[in-house]
């Protein structure tokens, strides 16, 4: 399939996705969420990758938003349908088995925000803008706006919602939105050095955390303790468990291989 609004570019174990708008500031059309969707996909079934690098071409935004001619004349119930299929694709991001980095580099506001918040981490060079635009053209923010009020907070997320201010990246940093703030000259080498940890890490045991993470957050706590402790068990039968454990042992440089 010819990609039309994404591109797509594996480098060895890395699977890298740029959003690939940047006339219209990356905003995200119907197209955006197909091709994303077919992209995620594929970065699963690969067993050669093990981070995925969310990103955007341009320098100027990750993404403006939903794609306003995409909206324009829709129906209300094709506002609900929307909604959906915007939440199937930001969702499929958050449970997914690889991990995801976003790197934003300019404005990052509603849909924009709600998919780089889909992601695992997030980091941003300081000219960076996050907000939820939503309230100011009327209408509240929905679909995964609601991990907010886990992520930094109910006070946090009202002032998001409610005001329709941008936080720059600084504040975003302070308030946990992201992960990391750097500067322009750094934001190469930052993304370089998050994926070079990530990429080291047993891609068994990432994909049993970003389960974990997500039944933490998604389900009742002792339901997701339970599950944590049954799949420790699976994980400890792993080649990977029993390198990591004799790389420890042996003070060396444990080598995973996703066994």
């Amino acid at each position: 399939m010819e990609l039309e609004t994404i591109t797509f570019e594996k480098q060895e174990c890395r699977g890298i996705i740029t959003l690939n708008r940047p006339d219209v500031l990356n905003a995200i059309s119907d197209k955006t969420l197909d091709e994303l969707e077919i992209v995620l996909k594929k970065c699963t079934d690969d067993t050669d990758i093990r981070v995925i690098l969310l990103k955007a071409a341009g320098g100027k935004a990750f993404s403006a938003g939903i794609d306003v001619e995409y909206v324009k004349d829709m129906t209300p119930l094709e506002s609900r349908n929307i909604g959906k299929r915007l939440h199937d694709v930001f969702y499929l991001c958050r449970t997914l088995s690889k991990v995801i980095l976003a790197a934003v580099d300019g404005l990052c506001l509603g849909a924009g925000l709600e998919l780089a918040i889909s992601c695992d981490m997030l980091i941003a060079s300081e000219k960076s803008k996050f907000g939820l635009p939503n309230i100011n053209v009327g209408i509240p923010a929905i679909v995964e706006a609601a991990v907010l009020p886990q992520a930094i907070g109910i006070m946090n997320t009202r002032e998001l919602c409610y005001t329709g201010w941008n936080w720059n990246a600084q504040k975003a940093l302070a308030r946990g939105l992201i992960n990391e703030v750097c500067t322009e000259a750094e934001f190469e080498p930052t993304i370089e050095k998050w994926l070079a940890r990530l990429e080291t890490r047993s891609p068994m045991a990432l994909m049993t955390q970003k389960e974990i993470i997500h039944l933490w957050m998604t389900t009742d706590i002792e339901a997701a303790i339970d599950f944590s402790i049954n799949t420790v068990a699976l994980n400890w039968m792993t080649k990977d468990q029993k390198e990591g454990m004799g790389a420890f042992l042996g003070k060396r440089k444990a080598e995973f291989k996703g066994e």
